[in-house]
């Protein structure tokens, strides 16, 4: 009843904007007002569906009005409430670095008509310090898994989960003990409003061997996981990690079960000579591979991998011709046309949205442009064009747009969380 109520009303302002227009009120209808609100919202059933319908940064301060209101938001039921499941990706991080440019991160919306604002001007645990380099490692159903190097010689680097919505972060503790090599971030709101974080690090009792902690952020504490094993330098939680189904995939073919905390083998697809690997993924709840052939480097074979985990199935197959044909000076026409770089175009994203006409590519050509190519009508437009200084404000140097080469492992989806702690 309290739901048909509040949908009547279609409660289209604000909390803060409501207490404010209560305090301009006169003396006489003041009383009366605040009266009501105090009945109103000591009721936690109505105030928890009022707050369910109040915008992600309103909610966030929200939090300040009491214990009580702070308690009910931060709850896990509520939580859940709140995300019933994960929204699609609506933008892209990408991180950019070499030696003619300063480190930056821009991000692009993934909406020309409706561009969402940029969600994380900067990140507020950075220091005004230039020894401090900041990182994204992964981003995971609406939270960011970060890091800063102080020192590149040396395992000392700071580790942070960021809401980029909400502009909340927590900076992770320290291990209790071992040379971190490095970490991801496990977190699927469906299942569970905490996360983990999972550690790889140098064994300290056993150095010629790995050991893995997991933090968990329900208990705010590590905790060491199985005995060490022997290093295996094919193992990297730096760089390209995807969660997906309950498991970190450190690649394609090996990932880290997080709820039985062992590794495992994943089902290979078969990749002939004359074919390769150019991307793997996740998107909206769906795991991606992307395989090219020599012979046809236009031609653009998507798989996807079964719910269950099993095995890899042909979802899309795509001929980007077009695009070639658009942005003729991506043909490096110095190579074979067999060689896998004779295109100067990578794939960042596979982007798959509610409905199975809003899938698409994010392609990237060097020099050039970020494209969006849709996989059902294969129409595709730019959404950034570096040719026309779009990334004049990062940096000063002419040659940025000639430097400019984005890789999948340094470009990270936003998606749109009201996750909050």
């Amino acid at each position: 009843m309290f739901c048909r109520k509040i949908n009547s009303f279609k409660m289209a302002i604000s909390i803060p904007k409501i207490l404010h227009q209560v305090n301009k009120m006169p003396k006489s209808k003041k009383k009366i007002t605040s009266f009501s609100a105090n009945v109103l919202f000591s009721n936690e059933e109505l105030l928890s569906e009022i707050l369910l319908r109040v915008p992600v940064k309103s909610l966030v301060r929200c939090k300040c009005v009491s214990r009580k209101w702070l308690s009910l938001i931060c709850s896990p039921q509520f939580t859940r409430l709140r995300i019933p499941r994960p929204r699609p990706a609506s933008g892209i991080f990408l991180y950019h670095c070499s030696f003619l440019t300063n480190p930056f991160h821009k991000f692009v919306s993934f909406s020309l008509e409706n561009p969402i604002p940029v969600p994380l001007q900067k990140f507020p645990f950075l220091r005004h310090d230039d020894s401090h380099r900041i990182f994204i490692s992964q981003s995971c159903n609406g939270l960011l898994l970060c890091r800063t190097f102080h020192n590149p010689f040396m395992f000392n680097e700071s580790y942070y989960i960021i809401n980029p919505t909400t502009q909340q972060f927590t900076t992770l503790p320290k291990p209790s003990s071992g040379d971190v090599v490095g970490m991801s971030l496990a977190f699927d709101p469906l299942k569970s409003p905490y996360y983990k974080v999972i550690c790889l690090q140098i064994s300290e009792l056993e150095p010629a061997n790995y050991q893995i902690e997991i933090y968990s952020s329900e208990l705010k504490k590590w905790r060491v996981s199985g005995p060490p094993f022997p290093r295996d330098y094919d193992i990297s939680f730096n760089y390209g990690l995807v969660y997906w189904n309950g498991a970190i995939y450190i690649s394609c073919n090996q990932c880290f079960n997080v709820e039985q905390e062992k590794f495992e083998k994943v089902p290979i697809l078969e990749v002939q000579e004359d074919h390769r690997i150019v991307y793997f993924g996740e998107s909206y709840g769906h795991l991606h591979l992307i395989q090219v052939n020599r012979h046809n480097l236009a031609m653009y074979n998507i798989y996807e991998m079964n719910h269950d985990g099993t095995g890899w199935f042909l979802k899309y197959e795509v001929n980007v011709e077009d695009v070639v044909l658009a942005f003729p000076r991506m043909i490096r026409r110095y190579l074979e046309t067999t060689d896998f770089h004779y295109y100067a175009m990578n794939v960042l994203n596979v982007v798959r949205g509610e409905r199975e006409e809003d899938t698409f590519l994010i392609l990237h050509i060097p020099e050039k442009a970020l494209l969006r190519y849709n996989l059902v009508d294969k129409s595709f437009y730019k959404l950034c064009d570096f040719d026309n200084g779009i990334h004049a404000e990062e940096s000063d140097d002419e040659q940025l747009a000639v430097c400019l080469d984005f890789g999948r492992s340094s470009t990270y989806q936003y998606i749109e969380s009201t996750y909050c702690w």
